[in-house]
């Protein structure tokens, strides 16, 4: 009976080592997993910020030109009426 005994605990002592590596592996895949989202999130939210300032800027740039073509064609109008 002490043989029988000993082989539960050799068991024993195998599953909960292995327990223990599958738990650390868990963890750490948890943990890389966590940090590349994060990565990825603060690129995202760093390229939307571009891309925010971009189109902020094109907006004006649009609403410049859009005025000098008005101001242009504002002009033609009057010389037209004048003549």
């Amino acid at each position: 009976m002490a043989t029988t005994r000993t082989k539960q605990t050799l068991v024993e002592k195998a599953t909960n080592k292995t327990l223990g590596l599958a738990t650390k592996a868990n963890d750490f895949a948890l943990d890389a997993t966590e940090k590349a989202f994060n990565t990825s999130f603060m690129v995202a939210n760093k390229s939307l910020e571009v891309t925010n300032k971009v189109i902020k800027k094109g907006l004006d740039i649009t609403a410049t030109q859009q005025d000098l073509v008005f101001d242009v064609l504002q002009g033609i109008k009057k010389r037209i009426l004048s003549n």
